[in-house]
This record gives C-alpha cells, structure tokens and sequence, in this order.
C-alpha cells in the first residue's frame, strides 16, 4: 500500500560509519531504523534533527531548541510539512498519513488535490489535557511541581485545530483518546485501533513465595501526570507487602520522589531491552495515569506475564478486563491501588493466573493483528 515513507532521520544500523559513533549516537540513531520500509520509498529531510539531536543537551540548546524556533522540535516538524506538501504536487497517491503537529501543511494541499486525509492522533485532546492539569494542581498540591506546564502557544493549538479540521478521518489508539475528542470532532470520523504487543517472552513458573513482598514496577517519567504521587502514597500504606522498582527521569524536584529514588531500586534510563529483562524479574507494574493516550509499556507488561493496575484514562485499559488481566482503578486513587496490590500480594494463585492471561491477551493483541487492522481501515476509508 505504501507510496512513499517521509521522515527526518532514517539510520542503517548496519552501516560501516555506525560503529565509528559514539555509544550514546548508536543507540539514539538505532531508534530511528526502519527496516520494514523499502529502502527505495524511504525519504529524508535530515539536517536539522540532526542539529537538535547534538546540541540539544549543550548551552545551545535552550538556545536554537526551545519553543518555536527553527531546531525546535515543532520548528522541525513544519519544516518537515512543508517539504512533504511541496512534494505532493508531484506524485500521485490516494491518501496522505500524517501525525499530531506536523500534517497542516501536507492536508491543505491534500484538498487541493482531492487525496484522502488521514490523522494520526496518539495522544489526550490538547484541550482536554490542559484542563485535567489545572483541576490535579488544585487537587493534590503537594505534587503540583510534577505537573507538565503546557506551554504550546495559542498558534501551535490554532495549528493542531486546523489539522482537525482538514482531516477526513482521525486514527486513534484507544476508546479514551476518542472520548477526550467529543465534541471537537464528529465521532463517525473517529477509527479506534489499539496499538499491538511484542512477542510473549517465556517466563518461569517457580512457585511464588507469600512471605516474600509483591514486586512492583512502574515505569515512565516520574510525574504526577503518571499518577506517580499516588502510587508512592499507596506503597506507602503497604509497607513490607511490595518491593517497588522505578524506572524514568525525575520530572522535577520533589520530596517524595526524591526519598523513593533513595530508598528503591531507581533506573533514570535504561535501553528499552532492559526495561523487558526488569519486567520479567517484576510481579505486577502499576501504571495510574491521569490520562495515557495508550500506553505501549503496559502491553509490553502483559508479554511479559505482568498483571497491570491502570486507571480508565489508560487507553491500554481497552485490551484489559477488571481481574482478569489485571485491575482498572479509579484515577486519583491510592487507596485502590493499595488495595488491589494487596490482593495480589494475599493471593499468590490469583497473580499465577492474572500472568497466563496477561500473556494469552498479549499474544492475540500482537503488532501484526494491529498491523492488519490498520491496513483494513486504511483500505475502508479511502473506498468511501
């Protein structure tokens, strides 16, 4: 089905120049292959993710990275757009996919050329987060700090507006982000497909030992918009029942977080095959989002035969069912997590089991079952 695939970067790990890199350029350009794309169909604009990538941890950083400015990563991405929207002139193709923040340019002249317009939206309405912030910083202060301050400008969300507008169908992972757009899209232009789990990785079943404490993993940035205060509040009333493990950057100076960083097992960063090898030494992750477009790191969890707790606001929670996979809690809430980590911690049998059907759920909801859904309503809407 692919015409043409447009990105900044695109790295062959396999080149000669690669080993000639610094470790830390290895592994940030190892993320950015894409071995499943025809080399040919692949096209680059290159040069100022580049700049930002080196310099984005320097004093020039702030400098040419920060806002709106050209190395910026929205700078970049309208660069980015409007290269694509000049080359759609010159092909012929049926629809253009494009992504949160960069697809303006690329749709507009998209309805000029009467090509489809499809959206991808893999995160909470702008909107709808903003004011989710607002009312957790009045609610909980004592972790306001570790709230993200949503900056965007009101020309960058006029922008992402537009792109709204201008699409004939948004793709979206999960029933939550659909619902945070009600009202600001029309619902039949809504296509939910939940985004896929990596390949079930065997796990051994030793007999798990109740005087032993629950380990609990959570991963993600350490920020109250991951309902982190909560679940340092809900360990804390389980005292020796858990044995938490965390892994992610602080997301600001705060008292709480900091004690927990001393006190459990703390990973700021590991590379994304560690985080697989923590969670298969790990008896349950707990995820308590405020609000979670998707959440790849719980499907991750289930491969991995973890039993997850998550809130609604999890789009994840579309592939869990209330004690079977695992439990949903109500966002804001330590005393459900703590009282659901507890049950698990009581009942070693009923973990056993929630790690074969986390695992069996996994295994339907692969990346290559999401692959033929996208593929199926892609084909959908551009016969409509």
């Amino acid at each position: 089905m692919l015409a043409e695939f447009w990105t900044t970067v695109a790295w062959n790990a396999a080149s000669g120049c690669n080993r000639l890199l610094p470790a830390p350029w290895r592994a940030q350009l190892a993320r950015r292959t894409y071995a499943e794309a025809p080399a040919k169909l692949v096209k680059c604009i290159p040069w100022r993710e580049l700049v930002r990538l080196g310099v984005r941890s320097s004093f020039l950083g702030k400098l040419l990275c920060s806002g709106e400015r050209s190395f910026s990563v929205i700078g970049i991405y309208r660069h980015f757009d409007g290269h694509v929207a000049r080359h759609l002139k010159r092909i012929d193709v049926h629809a253009v996919y494009a992504y949160e923040g960069g697809a303006l340019q690329t749709f507009r002249e998209a309805k000029k050329r009467g090509i489809t317009t499809i959206y991808e939206q893999p995160s909470s309405y702008w909107y709808w987060v903003r004011n989710l912030l607002s009312e957790e910083a009045a609610r909980n202060p004592e972790f306001a700090g570790l709230l993200p301050n949503l900056r965007d400008s009101r020309r960058h969300l006029e922008w992402k507006d537009e792109e709204l507008r201008l699409a004939d169908y948004v793709f979206v992972p999960s029933e939550h982000v659909r619902r945070t757009l009600a009202g600001a899209v029309p619902d039949e232009k809504i296509r939910v497909i939940s985004y896929g789990a990596p390949e079930v990785r065997e796990r051994k079943r030793l007999p798990l030992d109740p005087s032993q404490p629950l380990k609990v993993l959570f991963v993600g940035a350490l920020s109250q918009h991951k309902g982190i205060g909560y679940l340092l509040n809900a360990v804390q009333n389980l005292g020796d029942q858990v044995k938490l493990t965390l892994v992610g950057r602080r997301f600001g100076t705060n008292a709480r977080v900091d004690e927990a960083c001393n006190r459990w097992q703390w990973f700021e960063t590991v590379p994304h095959q560690q985080i697989l090898d923590v969670m298969m030494q790990s008896d349950v992750l707990v995820l308590p989002s405020l609000g979670e477009g998707f959440g790849l790191v719980v499907t991750e969890a289930l491969a991995a035969g973890l039993p997850v707790v998550i809130t609604p606001n999890v789009g994840a929670a579309d592939l869990i069912c209330h004690g079977r996979e695992g439990f949903i809690v109500p966002t804001s809430s330590a005393e459900a997590i703590a009282t659901h980590l507890s049950a698990l911690y009581h009942n070693r049998e009923l973990l056993i089991e929630m790690s074969h059907q986390a695992q069996a759920t996994a295994a339907e909801r692969s990346w290559n079952v999401y692959r033929d859904n996208w593929a199926e309503a892609v084909r959908a809407v551009c016969s409509e």
